[in-house]
């Protein structure tokens, strides 16, 4: 509890996005807006941080009240040379990968490191120790590090096809169950599986975007723009899937401004991966996204990008608080990139700044050129890319790397005989 206003009042609520209304820390769904997306309200209204260096310096601004001692943690940096290559003047980087030469060390070398240590800290503090989740890889490789760290019972479901990504630099521990989805690409039936096992074993659903302390944790890349450069960015470039990155980037900015900083929102600059581009398509077209009509065709669309971490086929684009809203409310641009654009991009970014990057990082790259060339971004405009990721070659380098091994192969296209597979594995 805190003090404001003479009241005591909880550090940190949950509302509708859409209503307001005050929900439940553990089933934030709002009865009268049921796909609205929930929000955090801090108790703390001013901007300040711990004198440490990961993540939990913005712990005020994380629903959990507890942290932890972790390597993880955004590093932000003014290029010079990459901006000088794209005529730009005051560009900085937030790189949340790993490279421990410019001051990153995530420990799975993606954002999602950001996400999955306070989403379980969070959880615990609310009496549950057993969650499930669905990845396309990088959040599975984020959640199985924290759950390892933590000892809390982490099950992750995802296509065969993202198998060979779930790995962490160090040990795995039994707390970890990795599902596969045998012969599949598809995240979107490794979601299904995982709302089905969620309600058929008692396990806690992760959220996805409605995770509050997802997008909170993936909200502190601006928090540390903020603190560094001690203002808000005039435009935020990133490659997206679901968009929740988006989404927690505008949050960032809406509560930085009320706590006090000057000028617009940033402006969103979000990307995505010719030819799987499901929420550029929607944003350009003014419509929503169509249900499923073909999903043999998507997943051939899928299997032909470079960055199959940007493959969400049911992003959070027409709810309350979703990436349409951040969109509209920030006059967002999104953009489609090709895999040659991503491979130029990522060949650009390691010779001018010495690092690699993905390929979902090259996407945010190729984008924040095609912004400067249609001058949707100024020259002299503050602007921030964030690199989310860079791949395992240089913790390949430093690190031993470990495979979580599979605890489960079942159908991708039965969703009843997986669930009889995994019966006597999960009875009681």
């Amino acid at each position: 509890m805190s003090e404001r206003g003479g009241l005591n009042v909880p550090r940190v609520r949950i509302v509708c996005t859409t209503c307001g209304a005050v929900l439940r820390p553990l089933d934030p769904r709002c009865p009268d807006c049921p796909s609205a997306l929930p929000r955090t309200e801090y108790a703390e209204r001013r901007f300040v941080t711990q004198d440490r260096g990961d993540i939990f310096r913005f712990a005020a601004w994380l629903p959990s009240a507890a942290t932890i001692a972790t390597p993880i943690g955004p590093t932000v940096f003014r290029s010079e040379r990459l901006a000088d290559v794209l005529g730009m003047a005051d560009l900085s980087v937030a790189f949340s990968g790993y490279a421990p030469e410019i001051g990153a060390r995530n420990a799975t070398g993606t954002f999602k490191d950001f996400e999955a240590l306070p989403t379980l800290l969070y959880l615990r503090e609310h009496g549950c120790d057993r969650v499930v989740l669905a990845s396309a890889g990088n959040t599975a490789r984020a959640f199985a590090f924290a759950g390892t760290t933590l000892g809390f019972t982490t099950t992750l479901v995802v296509p065969e096809i993202a198998a060979s990504l779930v790995w962490m630099p160090i040990p795995p521990s039994d707390s970890v169950r990795l599902i596969v989805l045998a012969d599949s690409g598809d995240y979107a039936a490794a979601i299904r599986l995982a709302a089905l096992m969620a309600e058929r074993y008692g396990l806690h659903s992760e959220g996805g975007a409605r995770n509050v302390a997802r997008r909170d944790g993936m909200g502190t890349a601006v928090l540390e723009y903020a603190r560094v450069q001690q203002r808000l960015p005039r435009h935020y470039v990133q490659a997206v899937g679901s968009g929740t990155g988006g989404i927690a980037a505008w949050e960032a900015a809406m509560r930085l401004r009320a706590s006090g900083f000057e000028g617009p929102l940033p402006q969103l600059h979000l990307a995505q991966n010719v030819p799987f581009t499901p929420i550029h398509d929607a944003w350009t077209s003014h419509r929503p996204i169509e249900p499923d009509r073909n999903v043999a065709g998507q997943l051939e669309r899928i299997a032909a990008i470079s960055a199959p971490v940007l493959a969400n086929r049911t992003p959070p684009y027409d709810v309350g608080g979703g990436v349409r809203d951040a969109l509209e409310a920030t006059a967002g641009h999104t953009y489609a990139v090709t895999n040659a654009e991503i491979r130029a991009a990522q060949r650009l970014f390691e010779a001018c700044e010495g690092v690699p990057i993905g390929p979902e990082s090259g996407a945010a790259l190729a984008a924040l050129g095609q912004g400067v060339a249609r001058s949707w971004i100024r020259p002299a405009d503050p602007t921030l890319l964030h690199v989310t990721g860079n791949g395992d070659a240089l913790l390949k380098r430093d690190f031993a790397l470990h495979r979580v091994p599979v605890w489960g192969r079942v159908s991708a296209t039965d969703d009843s005989a997986a669930l009889r597979n995994l019966d006597r594995a999960f009875a009681p």
